[in-house]
């Protein structure tokens, strides 16, 4: 499984971080040419100058906009996770690559610290190198949920599954309120902001349909135009997301696990 290892500087204030991304500042740009996908967006502004946007891979953290505190508890635990404080607040770091997503962010594990590995060589990533990444040590903390892609290992992604199983039984985090399963009560676009937590790409779906609708009445036939396409991995069945929502009145919930459900994408070419 080989990673691209990009040795650098986590830059909290050149960006708005949030529980699942942060801006990076590679020390060496040529590094990201051999990233799969588009080009990488490289800052050029005041604060971003050099800096790219990463996006933690297999994790979710709930948005900005979601109910708070936990929103901003999350938040508050990535920057601990990547070494940030008072006396260090662009601390130093590495990631480990493969690839960006269709913005240009660089879809990463995180790592505080220093290594003794050399910049730019491949690293297999294995479930022990795995454990020490913010994106584990964040879904542990229960303040993230699992978001796993068909470009994810099934190896790296049974040990984000042992992470959340402890986040679970702990109630830690997210886990105490979570209704992803119960289901929550959607009455507009400003109830987004109070519902209790659930998980985060739902959160976004109910946030992209409430721009043109009052209520949840058209919202599987929406999403079954979207046409979002899962894989359900205890069957291996492929389905649309459309097809594991329930909502009856106003009251959505999922019908899987978020655990459960592979998303299908595509790389796409720069």
């Amino acid at each position: 499984m080989g990673f691209t290892l990009i040795k650098g500087q986590f830059m909290p204030k050149a960006g708005a971080p949030d529980g699942d991304s942060v801006r990076f500042k590679p020390n060496n740009l040529d590094l990201l040419k051999k990233l799969e996908g588009v080009k990488a967006v490289i800052g050029t502004g005041v604060k971003t100058k050099d800096t790219v946007q990463l996006r933690f891979e297999g994790i979710d953290a709930i948005e900005k906009g979601a109910t708070k505190p936990l929103s901003v508890e999350a938040k508050d635990n990535m920057m601990k996770l990547i070494g940030t404080s008072i006396d260090t607040p662009e601390p130093r770091g590495y990631i480990l690559a493969r690839m960006t997503d269709p913005h240009g962010r660089v879809i990463a594990f995180a790592f505080s610290g220093t290594t003794s590995r050399v910049d730019g060589s491949e690293v297999f990533l294995e479930a022990t190198l795995l454990g020490k990444s913010v994106n584990y040590k964040q879904l542990l903390a229960g303040y993230a949920y699992p978001l796993y892609y068909n470009t994810l290992f099934a190896s790296l992604r049974n040990k984000f599954n042992k992470a959340l199983k402890q986040a679970k039984r702990r109630n830690r985090g997210y886990w105490m309120l979570d209704k992803t399963l119960l289901g929550v009560t959607v009455n507009g676009k400003n109830s987004l902001a109070t519902i209790d937590p659930v998980w985060p790409k739902l959160w976004r779906r109910f946030e992209e349909y409430l721009r043109s609708n009052a209520n949840m009445d058209n919202f599987i036939s929406w999403l079954d135009r979207k046409n979002e396409r899962v894989v359900l991995i205890d069957s291996t069945d492929e389905t649309g997301l459309a097809n594991v929502v329930n909502v009856q009145g106003n009251t959505v919930s999922l019908t899987q696990r978020p655990e459960n459900l592979m998303i299908i994408t595509t790389i796409e070419r720069g």
